[in-house]
């Protein structure tokens, strides 16, 4: 049986964003990896999850994140400060299919505990989760081998907080409407950001072009 996806943390990443809490009026938040260089993770990268195969790596002039399959293990990695309130992510994700076997991918928001959006195939399903339990669900239309774009924000609500996700393919528009959504009692919390990986499929996952914003 295959592990939760977001079991457990893989990476943090500590440089060059600081872990203070962020302003909700500061500027977004941009990592494209296109700095970085081909090969091991730099020293900003530190991994709690020491099996976690992941590197810097690229495909012509382009430049991401990947998860290797082997060891297979569930990652996780944190991204940018640490942001009290609202705030969406949305991340480009690349993975793949073989035979009957499919990964799964997704974003997270406020820290290791909050919410995470989560992409998976093998049910044809996107679900929004906290501390493993699925909140919602809905049909999921995914292209193995193709870029996918996933998105979730949490945002204020007059009764705690507003949750939604949307998923699309690249080259589509963003669509208009969540994919779905889930209000919650509590109001936003504080953490950072996250994107995950379970590469269940044997083929590495590739993450690019992340952006995390917060909302007022």
């Amino acid at each position: 049986m295959n592990k939760p996806l977001f079991a457990s943390l893989a990476l943090l990443v500590l440089s060059p964003f600081s872990a203070q809490a962020q302003d909700a009026t500061a500027a977004p938040v941009v990592i494209d990896f296109q700095s970085a260089t081909p090969g091991p993770l730099p020293d900003e990268f530190m991994s709690t999850e020491a099996d976690a195969a992941l590197v810097i790596g690229a495909d012509g002039d382009n430049k991401f994140l990947e998860l290797g399959p082997q060891p297979l293990v569930d990652a996780g990695v944190l991204v940018g400060k640490s942001i009290k309130g609202g705030v969406s992510v949305v991340a480009k994700i690349h993975a793949e299919s073989k035979r009957r076997s499919a990964p799964r991918f997704g974003v997270g928001l406020h820290g290791v505990g909050g919410f995470r959006l989560r992409a998976a195939p093998a049910g044809k399903t996107v679900e929004i989760v906290k501390d493993d339990e699925v909140l919602a669900a809905a049909p999921l239309e995914w292209k193995s081998g193709s870029w996918t774009w996933v998105e979730l924000s949490v945002t204020p609500a007059a009764e705690g907080s507003l949750i939604e996700g949307r998923v699309w393919m690249d080259g589509q528009p963003r669509p208009e409407k969540p994919t779905l959504t889930v209000t919650a009692a509590k109001p936003p919390g504080q953490g950072k950001a996250s994107v995950w990986g379970g590469p269940y499929a044997g083929l590495p996952i590739r993450f690019d072009d992340i952006t995390v914003t917060p909302k007022l």
